[in-house]
């Protein structure tokens, strides 16, 4: 979904300055992770019933289905670039990402303080970048009190029905550690469910992700039959200019 707001505004503003004659001001912050990426779609697309064995000896099939599966490993270095921090919560990235397969050059994305990313919808932004991004987001954990054992919840965002939960696993100040858990259901002609499972370390005095391992399980139907995606990403930090050492 993408909303005009001001974050939007801003965003898109700031990229229209960088092609401007006047040379681009230098990020607030550089961050680089070390991001191993691997998904395995399987395709089962149901078959006329009208077809028929090649050699006609079978006469015509009903319910037959064909299935075509790949797999891609598109590991790689993403690096992202804080342009600007809003009065509003929010933050104006630079983000590109260096893989075996996907080269996404340099695209700008807001990120709202709830982790929403907002950007131009004619560019193509890596399912990688799409994945961390969130984690940034300067209200990630709201004002809350992070103890082992804590947990919440947030509603998927409206058409879509479900929700993110979290549980703090363990807290070495700053450093801690969560369960995240994502089910979401969205009905219709695009609609899709998925499961998540990921375990994120976060540092908290700088908020950034130091590791984020996700194990992600996507359907989507259609009159053509179903696909089922599922993929794992880590993304590590490897380096933070905010930080006075690389941490993992």
């Amino acid at each position: 979904m993408f909303v005009r707001t001001a974050l939007l505004c801003i965003a898109l503003g700031a990229a229209a300055f960088a092609t401007a004659d006047a040379a681009p001001a230098a990020p607030l912050r550089s961050l680089t992770f070390a991001v191993v990426y691997t998904v395995t779609t399987m395709q089962d697309n149901h078959i006329s019933g009208l077809t028929g064995d090649p050699n006609k000896t079978l006469g015509p099939q009903s319910g037959m289905s064909e299935q075509h599966g790949f797999a891609v490993d598109d590991s790689g270095t993403m690096r992202i670039d804080v342009i600007a921090a809003t009065t509003d919560g929010g933050l104006v990235t630079d983000v590109a990402f260096d893989g075996k397969v996907t080269h996404q050059p340099v695209i700008r994305v807001a990120i709202t303080k709830d982790g929403r990313l907002l950007y131009d919808p004619k560019l193509a932004l890596s399912m990688q970048a799409a994945r961390v991004l969130p984690l940034l987001a300067r209200g990630m954990f709201g004002n809350r009190e992070l103890a082992a054992g804590v947990s919440w919840s947030d509603p998927a965002a409206a058409p879509a029905h479900g929700a993110t939960s979290y549980v703090v696993k363990s807290v070495d100040a700053p450093r801690v550690t969560v369960a995240v858990t994502t089910t979401i259901e969205l009905a219709g002609p695009q609609g899709f469910d998925e499961h998540d499972d990921g375990t994120l370390t976060f540092a908290t005095d700088v908020l950034a992700p130091l590791r984020w391992d996700l194990l992600a399980h996507l359907r989507r139907g259609s009159v053509q039959g179903t696909e089922v995606t599922d993929s794992h990403l880590t993304a590590t930090l490897t380096g933070d200019t905010f930080a006075k050492k690389p941490n993992g």
